[in-house]
């Protein structure tokens, strides 16, 4: 929350300073109009259908180290779990450098061209 002073309504003196909650363009935010339920039920349904599509990509993952690259079962879970483990790690590594350091532009940027120079 931010802490603004706000004018008198003649525009003369101001007010005492209150806490107001502004959106992103500075304007004061409507607790009608600004998040509540509807926002939470919008990001938690955003993030169920993240997790189902994750759950399966990580099946069919499995399912093709298992049967074209010819790991046991068990090294093919095993496989999948490592490596949308440290796909969730580096998420929050890159977001730690997009929020502290690099901003969201640059790195996209610098990761996008690691991604690339990864593959062949």
């Amino acid at each position: 929350m931010d802490v603004e002073s706000r004018q008198g309504p003649k525009g003369g003196d101001t007010m005492a300073a209150s806490e107001v909650s502004v959106d992103w363009r500075g304007r004061p935010c409507g607790s009608r109009k600004h998040g509540g339920m509807k926002a939470a039920v919008f990001v938690l349904g955003i993030q169920a259908f993240e997790m189902m599509a994750i759950a399966a990509v990580g099946n069919n993952l499995i399912t093709y180290v298992f049967n074209e690259m010819h790991y046991p079962l068990s090294k093919s879970a095993n496989i999948v779990t490592n490596f949308i483990g440290t796909v969730f790690l580096l998420s929050l590594l890159g977001g730690f450098l997009s929020d502290s350091y690099l901003g969201s532009f640059w790195t996209m940027l610098i990761f996008g061209f690691v991604e690339l120079s990864v593959r062949n």
